[in-house]
């Protein structure tokens, strides 16, 4: 595979992970309306080593990498809740 060829499968890519951020983070407004209206806590601590634990168990080979990609958009969506 050409430079160019994979560059091209890398903005596909790119493309795909924005819509599904974006979509994400419009459920996660949707989440945080229901804390706020039931009182309830941003943070579930819980739900987000549920969350990392499955990382690992889905991909060993890059769990650290993703693990740290999912950190940074737990806080992002922690943000916008």
């Amino acid at each position: 595979m050409e430079l160019n060829e994979i560059r091209k499968d890398i903005t596909k890519i790119d493309t795909e992970i924005i819509e599904l951020l974006k979509q994400r983070f419009t459920l996660c407004q949707q989440v945080g309306e229901i804390k706020r209206a039931n009182n309830l806590p941003i943070l579930d601590e819980k739900r987000e080593q549920e969350i990392l634990a499955g990382i690992e168990l889905m991909t060993p080979k890059f769990a650290e990498e993703i693990k740290a990609v999912f950190k940074e958009i737990m806080q992002q969506a922690k943000n916008i809740e």
